[in-house]
């Protein structure tokens, strides 16, 4: 759980090794080694068959090259996570304390770099952090062409940075209301305003939106368990959102004009075009309008996809086709990747895999889910560990103490 947010370290063999990918290889080995036999759920398993089976059909043969099979093997490895995840999950208190713990270190680490993005340290701080070794980025420039560095913390793509950092906050309020954060009183604001405010400094809408939803699904979470857990939860959040404005105005108050990332304007960029999905005119000259080509532009690249998927609506084109072969941007969006490269056959293998998760513990995994799930709309988490780690959460529900406790208890 501490290591799976982090995307930024990795060495490459044919494929990026990442710290989390290869302790997943030495747990499942571990488990395989322990029980002698198929140790995951059979159920959630057949399920995963079935998807990636449905997702093969869509193969558009030998001459698309390597993509294809790339993207197959990050399904193959989501799915292991998933299986993973549902047998050790279990014991979710044990689960939300260390992703709280594993939330403090991308706090802090999100407060520094944040300076270093701001250009607090100088210019050549900006580009020399992203130099160094098995370090594929923290920061990313992006649409204005000065003023305008987006954070990327433990992860290469600021969206995704958010949505990892979102999930991990709805996971830790979830965590301090149920009492299940083992550490000092003084730690949840801080690490709930730092997480807060790494996400805020992505300048993604995915950041934005999603911190949003994950704090309203964990409260109702809370709400729903007890009201106790939901008031020491709802104080945490207000505690943590006074840390997240001394926070920004820190960095706001710290960030040398003309240096790096402006604050203020990238602030004032993405709340101006929060919504914003097509075509952006922000009329300044020297600006780079990346919405302005079909790349970055999610009404154009939403369109083309439909228009791939009336071409080969059984099918569809191939995972990862549009990527390598048009020029265009992933799609941006779960259920158009599903249906235009997958197909209808792959996008009822994905359902298929859904409806064999079975009724799982949304007390703890609806919150990230739902924030999953929001991102979902405007961003390709098909190939994100983190849609499977809900996902896997959400299995480990139907067997974790709570709810066989709950369970008896009703009998």
């Amino acid at each position: 759980m501490v290591l799976l947010p982090l995307h930024t370290v990795f060495f490459r063999v044919e494929i990026a090794w990442k710290p989390w990918l290869i302790l997943l290889a030495v747990v499942a080995a571990l488990d395989l080694w322990e029980e002698r036999r198929f140790p995951w759920s059979r159920r959630a398993a057949l399920g995963l068959i079935v998807f990636l089976a449905a997702v093969l059909v869509s193969w558009p043969g030998p001459d698309t090259g390597i993509v294809f099979w790339r993207l197959y093997l990050a399904l193959v490895a989501g799915g292991l996570l998933l299986l993973v995840t549902g047998r050790h999950a279990g014991r979710i208190e044990d689960v939300l304390n260390a992703v709280f713990w594993s939330g403090a270190a991308m706090a802090a680490t999100g407060v520094v770099l944040a300076m270093v993005t701001n250009g607090v340290f100088g210019e050549a701080a900006i580009a020399a952090v992203n130099d160094l070794p098995l370090i594929d980025r923290v920061n990313k420039e992006a649409y204005l062409g000065s003023g305008f560095v987006a954070l990327t913390n433990w992860h290469q793509d600021p969206g995704y940075s958010a949505l990892w950092t979102n999930v991990w906050i709805a996971l830790s309020i979830l965590g301090v209301g149920r009492g299940s954060v083992r550490g000092p009183r003084w730690a949840p604001p801080l690490v709930l305003g730092g997480l807060a405010v790494a996400s805020l400094l992505t300048f993604a809408r995915t950041g934005w939106i999603g911190l949003g939803v994950a704090t309203v699904a964990a409260l109702v979470a809370l709400w729903r368990q007890s009201r106790e857990a939901f008031r020491t939860g709802l104080l945490s959040v207000a505690w943590g959102a006074l840390v997240a404005v001394l926070l920004l105005g820190f960095h706001l108050a710290t960030d040398p004009e003309g240096v790096g990332g402006d604050v203020d304007d990238a602030l004032e960029f993405r709340w101006t075009y929060l919504l914003a999905l097509g075509q952006i005119d922000v009329g300044e000259e020297g600006v780079v309008d990346l919405n302005l080509v079909v790349d970055d532009n999610r009404l154009e690249v939403w369109g083309e996809y439909t228009n791939r998927f009336a071409d080969n609506p059984l099918r569809g084109i191939g995972l990862g086709t549009g990527w390598g072969q048009t020029g265009l941007q992933e799609p941006h969006n779960l259920l158009l990747e599903l249906l235009a490269e997958t197909g209808i056959v792959g996008a009822l293998g994905f359902l298929a895999l859904v409806l064999s998760l079975g009724r799982g513990g949304g007390a703890t995994a609806g919150p990230a889910l739902a924030v999953v799930g929001v991102a979902a709309l405007t961003q390709t988490v098909l190939f994100e560990p983190v849609l499977w780690l809900t996902m896997g959460l959400w299995l480990a529900g139907r067997t974790s103490p709570d709810r066989i406790q709950a369970t008896a208890g009703a009998m």
